[in-house]
């Protein structure tokens, strides 16, 4: 067990968190995650609340570890399963969007602890502003879309002269080294996403595992190309290079 402040406040035994993956994280891997002694995430993104119960009833059977909820605020966030995430998780997280003390204070209403993804030291702020129990910061080195302009670091140095909530460190850890940086800098702990889509219990294609495998640090890119079912805007998404080229080439080939 390593004690910090995000540990002592969720219960958990290490200060990891798994990040709430759309699309690639499974219940084993949510189970995985708490039962190592991390925050196990649910990325809640367009679940119906009957099925967010049943996920969530499902995982208590699995696991008696920690695990939260993820709202991501492009596809809302529905009072109702606001209230069942609180319920059953421990944790409610909301990320893309401005921090909201309406939907914070529906989730302490509820039980559970609130947490906002910031970023930017302003967003981080405002998260904290509206009553979040702690943030994470999101630097540019992150997967998938970046909320913020700077690199996890910077921010993070800024973020904890800024608030005094724990912290979470996100964007880019992907191993030991990492993640002792990360808590060296001040994090209270910190949360990994990508790295896992190499697990056992991911839900990834495993010809995106195997590309991700090898991979350098060179071979990912920022792109304001998405696929589908994202509201287009000025903020970048991080994925391989070579995940890109293979969108364009099979647009050319189905429209070319």
């Amino acid at each position: 067990m390593l004690a910090t402040p995000f540990t002592e406040l969720l219960g958990c035994r290490l200060p990891l968190q798994q990040a709430p993956m759309g699309g690639v994280t499974t219940p084993e891997l949510v189970a995985a995650a708490a039962g190592a002694g991390a925050v196990g995430m649910v990325p809640a993104q367009m679940l119906p609340v009957d099925v967010l119960a049943a996920l969530l009833e499902d995982l208590a059977g699995r696991t008696d570890g920690v695990v939260g909820v993820t709202f991501l605020l492009p596809f809302g966030a529905d009072p109702a399963c606001v209230e069942v995430a609180a319920a059953g998780g421990r944790l409610v997280d909301f990320y893309y969007g401005d921090p909201d003390p309406a939907l914070v204070a529906r989730v302490h209403d509820g039980g559970a602890l609130a947490s906002w993804q910031a970023g930017s030291v302003a967003e981080a702020r405002a998260a904290v502003d509206a009553g979040c129990d702690l943030v994470a910061v999101q630097g540019m080195e992150g997967g998938g879309r970046i909320r913020g302009r700077v690199a996890l670091l910077p921010l993070l140095a800024e973020v904890l002269d800024a608030v005094e909530v724990p912290v979470v460190a996100a964007g880019g850890i992907a191993g030991a080294r990492g993640v002792a940086a990360c808590l060296a800098a001040g994090a209270s702990a910190v949360r990994v996403g990508t790295r896992l889509l190499a697990t056992e219990e991911s839900g990834a294609h495993p010809a995106y595992v195997a590309a991700l495998l090898e991979a350098g640090a060179e071979d990912a890119v920022l792109t304001d190309a998405f696929s589908v079912m994202w509201p287009r805007g000025p903020e970048p998404h991080r994925t391989l290079a070579s995940a890109l080229a293979e969108g364009a080439e099979r647009l050319l080939r189905r429209w070319g």
